[in-house]
């Protein structure tokens, strides 16, 4: 029975129904060892019943290091026609070869990705059939590449027949976006009822004291009330009392495995060091270890293992496992996984049996072994074929420890640090980078330390320091290897783009065409490169063009020959063309693995989509950057992915959600020193008030954006802000400094070849202007090269333009400029600019176009698209297919549309009116 647990019980019950009716999610439930975690696990899984179909895995602390073992036994239900999935034939051949790789049914390489791709799909089918519960016990204990597939899945469940449901000791970085529900010790009516049911009969106060001395831990009071009577177990425990909570649960467990016979001790721990729990291998090494079978009945009948479908033995409780473990001296824990070792040798290499082999063989090791350390790097270099990144690192981090010299050491650790960092895991590459930087190392590993750090800070710490590393890097590098001198050079101008160091970035673009003696190509991209820094970028080229002349280097490299293109057109004049590029490149990378990269440029797609005016798919890609920068743990494209966000939220009048995803992303941003993310999460904020009308505070905003000091000072944001900064000045009534700000801006745009700067410059002159200059300005705004593809500064402009033709009395123009302005802004989603205009129109006599008064009329066009073609009966994939967009964008589309019409799913759009358009 359940003491005091209805209402998780009511929780987690929930979530398993809205999964049945296709509305999944998460959750992660975390609490002390013993609190209950299992327990709850498992009437969830009772409660879900015979039409949900519930896979299961638990982590293990002895098999952490082995890629997917856990991800074996959670498609263990799935693979019941080995060696192929049932459901494999339905997926595409990419996805099926990662898969089986990840599987150890094949030795194809596969990326991190690319797996956890295939895993979200090979579950889409299943749930097709069946809605699934996923289930992960010890979650924490899971090896890191199947925790990683685990957590991309349960991010991605809204909208599926999924649930997801995972037990861990302590949430932390790598679960903090997730749901969460805390289980702490039982209230004392709930202890005290769980006693009662145990047959505890002593008094009140020792009741209490056992109660109080385990903190109310339902395991640990079922497990004290064994060990003797109530007298005794209390007296203990007060004995005892202050000891942790982690220990004494151990300690209980301990005693009880330390009555049982030798042979039977051996086979426990046996069982506890092996990984997979299947009942041969760890029979047949603890034979091995002169144990007969005999043993397993005995801990059986003493309740310690039972034995599942499957042939697998599955302890009581993980506690068990881990106090068997834990009790066993040094000595006898190597003996048994040097028994492991032994046995899982002579067994077939399909599976990946020899690499648990060597892992076994190296946790047995108790001094330097050079050889078991070069078998350790092989595993480490097959598991990161097979996209274990995360566990790699902890192979090479063993391997590193086994190392007998101090260069071997080191070099083991840097490539620790390096997988670590890959995998996403920066809580575990930054402590081993710090190790290998504090030794000895030859020049080979001193100079890739020195990369990695580099390359480290810039993803996830301070930009200046990461340029300056990058730069000196690259020029130690250009002479011996010029390739890699030229991919640490274009990293340094990302970083000193983010700082606001133009200077800096152009020396890197600079050193990249110095290199171009090895090179041509080199030469001809970095020239390129520095055009396009200092706002000058080549007339006429397009990132395809920059793809089809890649240097011979990059050629050989799929993400720097995609990312420089898609750099250069995010730096160039046509936002669209650069937008088609980059959505071509994410999905190249989607399928190749590599997160870090996507992530990069999903953070400038979603910028070039709100510039342009695609807010929905600017939402969609920014959102998805934003899991997978969490995903890999990158804080510093996390910053810029909130800043735009914060900016998208701003031009839609949302202003709760405006100031929360930009103190997120100041908050991240400004330790950084990225004043790219600061600056346009600042912009947001005087944007806002500038709607507000407040605009002595949107003044202060803004102005930030150009003082030097501030650390919300970027020259390229305060540009794009120009026109927000100047009708804050004018509308504050302090003309001075608006002149100030248009003339600099003038400057600026008189040296660069980029387009979109003629709006603005027209636009601040119009506002600045009086009579016929104020009317020719605001005329060659809205008619400037570039406007198209600033649909906000645009419908901005008309609505400034109608606002001033009314104040001079000319109603009819007016009326012209503001419908504009109107079906402009309206179209975009920006409310509160959008019902201004409306306002304005009424005033000037005028009133918008109406569409009868239907529901449908607060649709914008692409709402109303996507809405028609759903009512007929279109998947989220047909429907992107006709319109040229992602199911997800799709899907964010409907989200929007169902509560605009007043329905709740997607059959009610067959009775809607969609057709009452004017």
């Amino acid at each position: 029975m359940l003491h005091g647990r209805q209402k998780e019980l009511h929780t987690l019950s929930r979530l398993v129904a809205e999964a049945g009716a296709g509305r999944g999610g998460a959750l992660i439930m975390e609490g002390d060892a013993g609190v209950g975690k299992t327990t709850l696990l498992r009437h969830a899984v009772a409660a879900a019943g015979s039409g949900t179909r519930v896979l299961t895995c638990s982590g293990v602390e002895a098999e952490v290091a082995l890629a997917f073992g856990g991800l074996q036994r959670l498609l263990t239900p799935l693979l019941d026609r080995p060696p192929e999935l049932p459901e494999l034939p339905e997926l595409p051949g990419d996805q099926v070869a990662a898969l089986r790789s990840a599987l150890g049914l094949s030795t194809a390489p596969a990326a991190d990705l690319m797996v956890r791709t295939a895993v979200l799909s090979l579950l889409d089918r299943a749930a097709a059939r069946t809605p699934l519960l996923l289930v992960a016990d010890d979650l924490h204990w899971l090896d890191p590449a199947t925790a990683g597939v685990l957590l991309f899945a349960a991010r991605r469940l809204e909208g599926r027949p999924i649930a997801f449901l995972a037990a861990v000791r302590e949430a932390g970085e790598a679960t903090r976006d997730l749901p969460r529900l805390t289980l702490r010790g039982l209230a004392p009516d709930a202890a005290s009822a769980l006693l009662d049911e145990h047959g505890w009969g002593t008094p009140g106060p020792a009741r209490r004291a056992v109660a109080d001395a385990v903190g109310g831990n339902p395991l640990a009071l079922q497990e004290l009330v064994r060990l003797g009577s109530p007298a005794e177990v209390a007296e203990k425990v007060v004995l005892t009392g202050t000891a942790p909570l982690s220990l004494r649960l151990r300690e209980v467990f301990a005693e009880r495995t330390r009555e049982l016979p030798e042979s039977a001790r051996t086979l426990l721990l046996v069982a506890a060091a092996e990984d997979s729990g299947h009942t041969g291998t760890v029979l047949a090494a603890a034979r091995r270890l002169a144990v007969d079978e005999q043993a397993l009945d005995v801990v059986e009948a003493a309740g310690h293992l039972e034995e599942v479908p499957g042939a697998r033995l599955r302890f009581r409780h993980p506690l068990v496992r881990a106090a068997v473990y834990a009790d066993a001296s040094a000595r006898r824990r190597a003996l048994a996984h040097r028994a492991l070792a032994d046995e899982l040798a002579t067994q077939p290499p399909e599976g990946g049996q020899h690499e648990r082999a060597v892992w076994h063989r190296a946790l047995a090791a108790t001094g330097p072994d050079e050889q078991l350390a070069e078998g350790l790097e092989a595993g480490a270099a097959t598991v990161r074929r097979r996209g274990g990144l995360a566990v790699a690192a902890a192979v090479l981090h063993r391997a590193a420890l086994l190392s007998p010299t101090e260069q071997q050491r080191t070099r083991r650790l840097a490539a620790a640090a390096e997988a670590a960092w890959k995998s996403g895991s920066p809580q575990l590459a930054h402590p081993l980078l710090g190790e290998a930087l504090s030794r000895p190392a030859d020049v080979g590993t001193q100079l890739e330390l020195d990369r990695l750090r580099a390359m480290m800070e810039l993803w996830g710490g301070d930009q200046q320091a990461a340029t300056a590393r990058l730069l000196d890097s690259a020029a130690a590098l250009v002479d011996q290897s010029p390739g890699p001198a030229v991919t640490l050079a274009f990293m340094a101008v990302d970083g000193a783009l983010r700082s606001d160091r133009t200077d800096e970035a152009l020396r890197a673009a600079r050193l990249i065409e110095a290199a171009g003696g090895e090179d041509p190509g080199y030469a001809r991209y970095g020239s390129w490169l520095a055009d396009a820094v200092v706002g000058r970028p080549r007339e006429g080229l397009t990132p395809w063009q920059v793809l089809r002349t890649a240097p011979e280097g990059l050629s050989r490299n799929d993400a720097h020959r995609h990312v420089w293109p898609a750099a250069l057109g995010n730096l160039g004049p046509s936002p669209r063309t650069a937008r088609s590029f980059i959505l071509e490149a994410c999905d190249r990378f989607a399928t190749s693995g590599m997160l870090a990269v996507r992530g990069l440029l999903l953070s400038w797609l979603a910028d070039l989509e709100h510039r342009i005016g695609l807010w929905p798919e600017c939402e969609a890609h920014a959102q998805e950057g934003l899991r997978m920068a969490r995903d890999v743990g990158q804080p510093v494209l996390e910053a810029d992915l909130l800043a735009v966000l914060a900016l998208l939220s701003a031009g839609r009048g949302e202003a709760a959600d405006c100031r929360g995803y930009a103190e997120r992303a100041q908050a991240l941003a400004v330790p950084q020193g990225n004043r790219s993310a600061a600056g346009t999460a600042q912009w947001a904020l005087g944007r806002l008030s500038l709607a507000a009308g407040d605009y002595a505070e949107a003044c202060e905003r803004l102005a930030a954006l150009g003082e030097p000091a501030s650390p919300f000072a970027h020259r390229q944001v305060a540009r794009q802000a120009v026109l927000d900064v100047v009708e804050a000045q004018v509308r504050a009534d302090r003309g001075e400094a608006a002149e100030q700000s248009a003339r600099a801006f003038e400057e600026w745009s008189e040296r660069t070849t980029l387009t979109w700067p003629e709006l603005s410059r027209h636009a601040i002159r119009a506002l600045l202007a009086e009579g016929d200059a104020a009317d020719k300005h605001f005329r060659s705004a809205l008619s400037a090269a570039g406007a198209a593809d600033a649909p906000l500064a645009r419908g901005h402009t008309a609505l400034l333009y109608g606002e001033w033709l009314r104040r001079n009395r000319r109603e009819g123009e007016a009326r012209t400029q503001l419908r504009s302005a109107l079906e402009t802004l309206a179209g975009l989603g920006a409310r509160d600019e959008a019902e201004r205009a409306r306002a304005q129109l009424r005033a000037a006599g005028g009133a918008p176009r109406r569409r009868g008064g239907d529901p449908s009329a607060r649709l914008t066009v692409q709402e109303l698209q996507v809405a028609r073609l759903a009512a007929e009966g279109l998947s989220n994939r047909e429907i992107g297919t006709r319109l040229s967009l992602s199911p997800r964008t799709v899907g964010y589309h409907l989200y929007k549309v169902f509560p605009k019409l007043g329905i709740s799913s997607r059959s009610q759009l067959r009775d809607a009116d969609l057709d009452a358009v004017g």
